[in-house]
């Protein structure tokens, strides 16, 4: 099967991990509002359709259940639409965001089929008005099952990036997504070292707390690192308020590493879009 390129999208990108707690979305939030304020148009699209957390964490609120058709996804075009039939996203911190998450209630319960987990996230994604974006960032959910298998097998991706923690147990996982993207031609473009010390608030000394992996994981370790996000308390607070560490403390050590992961991915981007133009200069860039 071809991959589909998406429309008026110049990079997609997807953040993954094979365990869940490692801080995927906090970096897909912080990621993609970095990249903005450095100039790029940027939208986020929440994939974990069991548990959604990016709206919380930008502070869109959904407190009521949906009920009948309203707590179902608008899904079912097959044709081609219009901008106007399309969904809007929502705009903050200057990206557009789109989520299953504002389809329900923040306390309600979604369990779509496993096996369509897949289909409906693809659908969501082809079925919002994104416009033209320099970037689009997935965050995914836990695991190597669905929606991964999907969007790595249907859609054109320019990268994933890996999130993992010190320990071991995580790790393991991350790896384990690892090989699934690698297994899928996808092109990794690095790890996020997440929760990687306390950084204490008063005096800035960084303290190891998690107990550091000993064990040797050659494929994981061989993959760059594109920044070590310290633990900052005030970054959870801020994640409850809707306030991403980057908008609230943009000066703080964990602000400063989103920063320079989105530097990071910028420059990753840019030479391997440059590469594929020298190796097919008739594709005029496309």
């Amino acid at each position: 099967m071809q991959r589909v390129q998406m429309d008026q999208i110049k990079h997609l990108v997807v953040v993954g991990s094979g365990k869940g707690g490692v801080g995927k979305s906090t970096v897909s939030v912080n990621l993609a509002v970095a990249l903005a304020r450095q100039g790029a148009v940027v939208g986020l699209l929440d994939a974990d359709t069991y548990g959604p957390s990016v709206p919380l964490m930008l502070g869109i609120r959904k407190r009521g259940q949906s009920q009948g058709w309203r707590g179902t996804l608008p899904l079912g075009f097959r044709q081609k639409l219009t901008p106007e039939q399309m969904l809007q996203p929502v705009v903050r911190y200057g990206i557009k965001v789109m989520s299953v998450g504002f389809f329900v209630g923040e306390e309600q319960a979604i369990a779509p089929m496993p096996d369509v987990q897949g289909m409906l996230v693809h659908q969501l994604l082809a079925t919002v008005n994104w416009g033209a974006l320099d970037y689009l960032i997935i965050d995914l959910p836990p695991g190597n099952g669905e929606p991964q298998a999907t969007l790595v097998r249907e859609l054109t991706l320019a990268g994933a990036i890996l999130v993992t923690t010190s320990q071991d147990i995580a790790r393991i996982d991350t790896a384990r997504a690892l090989s699934m993207f690698r297994t899928a031609g996808i092109h990794l473009l690095g790890l996020v070292k997440n929760m990687s010390g306390f950084s204490c608030p008063h005096c800035g000394e960084l303290i190891e707390i998690f107990p550091a992996s000993q064990e040797v994981r050659s494929a994981l370790d061989d993959l760059p690192v594109l920044c070590v996000v310290p633990l900052h308390p005030p970054m959870a607070v801020g994640a409850d308020l809707g306030q991403p560490i980057v908008v609230s403390q943009p000066d703080s050590p964990a602000s400063q590493a989103f920063y320079s992961l989105a530097r990071n991915i910028s420059s990753l981007l840019d030479r391997s879009s440059e590469a594929r133009d020298q190796d097919h200069p008739e594709d005029g860039g496309q």
